[in-house]
C-alpha cells in the first residue's frame, strides 16, 4: 500500500466521526457532538470537518475563543471551502475583529446557497465587474444587490448614502417588501425589484445596465469598517409620520392613553436554523407580561403572534392583520419602546433610532458581540443577555424590573 493510500485509510474513520458530529449538531445534541468530534481529531488532527464541527459547538456554548481557533484550523486545512471561510468570518466578527471578519465574509459569494437577489449564472458571468475595495465610484453606475434576510438588509442599508456621497449613481435590486424602504434612502437613484407576485424572483445581472455591482453586505468591507468606525448614526431610515400617528392613536384607544406602550416581539423567523435559540417560549413570558403600569403591544407576526394574542387577549394586538414592512415599521415607531428577540423588528427599531431592548441569545449574532450591553450598530439599543443557553429568566427578569420603574412617554 502506498503512503497516499495509507493516508486515505487513516482519514476514513476521522471523516466518518466528523460527519456524525455534524449530524448531531443539526439535531441540537451539542455535547455528544463535541465528544464525537474530539474522537475524530484523536484519529486524525488534520480532519478539517472535525475542527469545523468543534468550532460550531464551541460557538453555540459560548466558548468563542476556542471556537475561533478550531475555525482557523479548519480553514488552514481546507482553504478552498467557502463554507468554512464563511463560518470563520462569523466567529471573527463576533469578537469584533471587523477588518479580518469582513474580508473573510466575502467567501459567501462562492457558496452555492448564497441568497443574493441575482441568478447564480449571471453572478459568475459578471464577476469581473464586482466592486472591489479601493475602486473609484465617482460618476459610475453602481448596482447594489440585496442578500440575506430582511434584518441584514435593514442593517446594511446605512452604507448606501455613503456610496452616493462618493459620487456613485446608486441603484438597488431588492425584494418587493423592501422596495418602499430603499426608495426613501438618501442617495438611492433607482430601485428595482421582482413583481409582487414573484417574491422570490431574482434579476439577471447580464441583462442589467451598470458599471459595477456589489452585494449589500460587501459595502462594509468596501468602506473598510472596523469596530471603532461603524457608521452608527441613527436614524438612517425614515418613517411616515402620519402612519406612525395613526398607529399611536390606535394603541391609545385600545388601552390607557397615559401608560407607556411597550412593543413585544418574542419569536424569530421559524424558517431560520437558529430560531429555537433566538426565540422565547410563550410560557416563559407569563411573569414578564404581568408587569404593572405598562401596556404591551403585540408586534409578533405569523402563527407565534396569533398564539400570543389568544393567550393574552388583553394585549393591544397590532398584527391581527398582515401589514407591509413599511407599515410595520410605523407600528414599531408608535410604541415607546420595543422589547424584541434578535429578528427583523430589532434591526428596524435600531435603524430609525427607536429605543430597543434586545433579548440576546447566549450565542448571539455577530453584530451584538459578546460581554457588553451596547452595540456600535444601533446606539439606541440596550442588550439583555442570557446567562445560560436557552434560559431567558435573567434577561426577562431584568427587563421587567426596569419596566416597573419606567417613566417614558411617547
Amino acid at each position: 500500500m502506498t503512503r497516499e493510500a495509507d493516508r486515505t485509510q487513516a482519514l476514513l474513520p476521522a471523516e466518518i466521526l466528523a460527519g456524525a458530529a455534524t449530524r448531531l449538531i443539526k439535531v441540537g445534541r451539542l455535547e455528544p457532538a463535541r465528544t464525537v468530534a474530539e474522537l475524530a481529531l484523536a484519529e486524525d488532527d488534520h480532519c478539517a470537518n472535525a475542527h469545523s464541527a468543534l468550532a460550531v459547538v464551541c460557538d453555540a456554548l459560548g466558548q468563542w475563543r476556542e471556537g475561533l481557533e478550531h475555525g482557523r484550523r479548519a480553514v488552514e486545512l481546507m482553504p478552498e471551502s467557502a463554507q468554512l471561510r464563511h463560518n470563520l468570518a462569523l466567529s471573527t466578527l463576533r469578537l469584533d475583529d471587523y477588518a479580518v471578519g469582513f474580508a473573510l465574509m466575502e467567501a459567501r459569494v462562492d457558496k452555492p446557497d448564497w441568497t443574493a437577489l441575482a441568478i447564480a449564472p449571471s453572478r459568475a458571468a459578471e464577476r469581473q465587474r464586482l466592486l472591489q475595495p479601493g475602486d473609484a465610484v465617482e460618476g459610475r453606475h453602481i448596482l447594489v444587490v440585496t442578500e440575506q434576510g430582511l434584518g441584514d438588509c435593514i442593517m446594511f442599508v446605512r452604507y448606501l448614502p455613503l456610496l452616493a456621497e462618493r459620487g456613485a449613481r446608486v441603484a438597488v435590486a431588492c425584494s418587493p417588501p423592501l422596495r418602499p424602504v430603499f426608495e426613501r434612502i438618501a442617495g438611492v437613484a433607482t430601485v428595482v425589484s421582482p413583481p409582487p407576485d414573484q417574491p422570490f424572483g431574482k434579476i439577471n445581472l447580464s441583462r442589467a445596465e451598470f458599471d459595477a455591482w456589489v452585494p449589500l453586505l460587501s459595502l462594509a468591507r468596501y468602506f473598510e469598517t472596523e469596530f471603532a468606525t461603524v457608521p452608527g448614526a441613527a436614524p438612517y431610515l425614515r418613517i411616515d409620520p402620519q402612519r406612525r400617528a395613526a398607529w399611536r392613536q390606535r394603541y391609545e384607544a385600545a388601552n390607557r392613553a397615559e401608560s407607556p406602550k411597550i412593543g413585544l416581539v418574542y419569536y424569530a423567523n421559524p424558517q431560520s436554523g437558529s430560531a429555537t435559540d433566538r426565540s422565547v417560549p410563550l410560557a416563559d413570558l407569563a411573569p414578564f407580561l404581568r408587569t404593572a403600569g405598562v401596556d404591551f403591544v403585540n408586534l409578533q407576526g405569523g402563527a407565534a403572534g396569533r398564539r400570543l394574542a389568544a393567550e393574552y387577549p388583553a394585549m393591544i394586538d397590532a398584527t391581527a392583520e398582515e401589514v407591509a414592512l413599511d407599515d410595520f415599521a410605523a407600528a414599531v415607531a408608535a410604541t415607546d419602546l420595543l422589547v424584541s428577540v434578535d429578528t427583523m423588528a430589532a434591526h428596524c427599531a435600531g435603524a430609525f433610532g427607536h429605543p430597543l431592548w434586545l433579548l440576546a441569545p447566549f450565542s448571539p449574532h455577530w453584530c451584538w458581540g459578546v460581554g457588553r450591553d451596547r452595540t456600535p450598530w444601533y446606539p439606541t439599543a440596550r442588550l439583555f443577555r442570557q446567562a445560560a443557553r436557552r434560559d431567558w429568566s435573567d434577561p426577562l427578569t431584568a427587563i421587567a424590573k426596569l419596566l416597573g420603574s419606567l417613566s417614558i412617554k411617547y
